[in-house]
C-alpha cells in the first residue's frame, strides 16, 4: 500500500493517511532505527491492549528505507485546534482534561517502563546542566511513592483528539506505569506559563493569564476527582522539571532551573 495524504508532521516522524481508517507514523531518518520504532509500537500495543481508549497498532513497514507504524486513525481533531476556532471552552475541556487523565490511571498494564526508569534517563540527559544538583535529584526522586498506574506522560491539548464526543489520548510513546501525581506534575508545566522577568510583552500577558487560571482549574479538578492534596502533586515537581530539560523548549531553561534550585534549596 502506498502512503496518502500528509496528515501532520512532528519531530520525531509525518502522519499520513493509509487507507480508509489507518495511519501511518512514518519516522525521519534520525529515528527511523528499529529500537525506536519497537518500542513506540510495543508501548502503543500494551496501552490500547490494557482497555484505555487509544489508537490500535496495527503493523510495521518500510518505506524508503524509513522505517514506520500502522495505527487506528481517530478522526476528529486536536483540542488545541477545536479552541483555536472555540476559545471560549477553554476551562471546560481544562476540566475534562483532568478527568481524562484520572480514568488513564485508573489502568495498569505489565512491559511498560517504570516512571523513575524514565526519569532518570532524562535527568542524566541533562547532567551537564544540572551538574552538582544531579545526585540530590535522583536520590529526592527515589524517595518518593511508587505506582502502578499508566500514566500517559505528556498529556496535554495537542495530544487529545475530540473524535465525536469522545476524547481520545494519542502519541504515547512517553507512557509508563508509575504514580499519577508524578504524571499531572507534567502537565501542570506544560499548563502552567514561566514567570516573565523585567516588563511584560503585552501579548505575552494575554496568554500568561488565561494559562494560569486554567492551571489552577485543572489542578483543582484532578485534586478533586482523585481525592489527592496538592502536596502530593508538588512533591514530584522536582523531578519533573529536571526531566522536562531534555525537551529543550524554548525560553523554558532559565524558569525550570529557578524551580530546581528552589525546591532544592527547600531540601536543605
Amino acid at each position: 500500500m502506498n502512503k496518502g495524504k500528509l496528515l501532520g508532521s512532528g519531530v520525531t516522524a509525518e502522519v499520513y493517511e493509509w487507507g480508509e481508517d489507518k495511519v501511518l507514523k512514518l519516522y525521519f531518518n534520525k529515528f527511523s532505527n528499529d529500537e525506536w520504532v519497537n518500542r513506540e509500537a510495543k508501548v502503543g500495543y500494551l496501552v490500547h491492549e490494557s482497555g484505555i481508549t487509544s489508537p490500535a497498532v496495527f503493523d510495521k513497514v518500510e518505506i524508503d528505507g524509513r522505517k514506520g507504524i500502522v495505527f487506528q486513525r481517530i478522526f476528529g481533531k486536536s483540542i488545541m485546534e477545536h479552541l483555536r476556532i472555540q476559545p471560549w471552552e477553554l476551562y471546560y475541556y481544562v476540566q475534562q482534561l483532568a478527568v481524562l487523565q484520572h480514568n488513564i490511571h485508573k489502568f495498569s498494564v505489565n512491559g511498560l517502563p517504570t516512571q523513575k526508569e524514565k526519569f532518570t534517563y532524562k535527568i542524566k540527559a541533562s547532567s551537564c546542566i544540572l551538574r552538582g544538583r544531579l545526585k540530590r535529584i535522583l536520590d529526592y526522586m527515589e524517595s518518593l511513592p511508587d505506582g502502578k498506574s499508566i500514566c500517559h506522560g505528556d498529556l496535554h491539548f495537542n495530544n487529545i483528539i475530540l473524535s465525536g464526543n469522545k476524547l481520545v489520548p494519542i502519541d504515547w510513546n512517553g507512557a509508563y506505569t508509575g504514580n499519577p501525581s508524578g504524571d499531572v506534575a507534567r502537565t501542570c508545566l506544560i499548563i502552567r506559563p514561566p514567570t516573565f522577568s523585567g516588563v511584560p510583552d503585552p501579548m505575552n500577558m494575554l496568554s500568561y493569564y488565561p494559562r494560569l487560571l486554567a492551571y489552577q482549574v485543572y489542578v483543582n479538578e484532578y485534586m478533586k476527582i482523585a481525592r489527592v492534596k496538592y502536596e502530593d502533586i508538588d512533591a514530584w515537581m522536582l523531578p519533573v522539571a529536571a526531566s522536562r530539560l531534555k525537551d529543550n523548549i524554548p525560553g523554558e531553561k532559565k524558569w525550570l532551573m529557578n524551580i530546581i534550585d528552589k525546591r532544592l534549596a527547600q531540601l536543605s
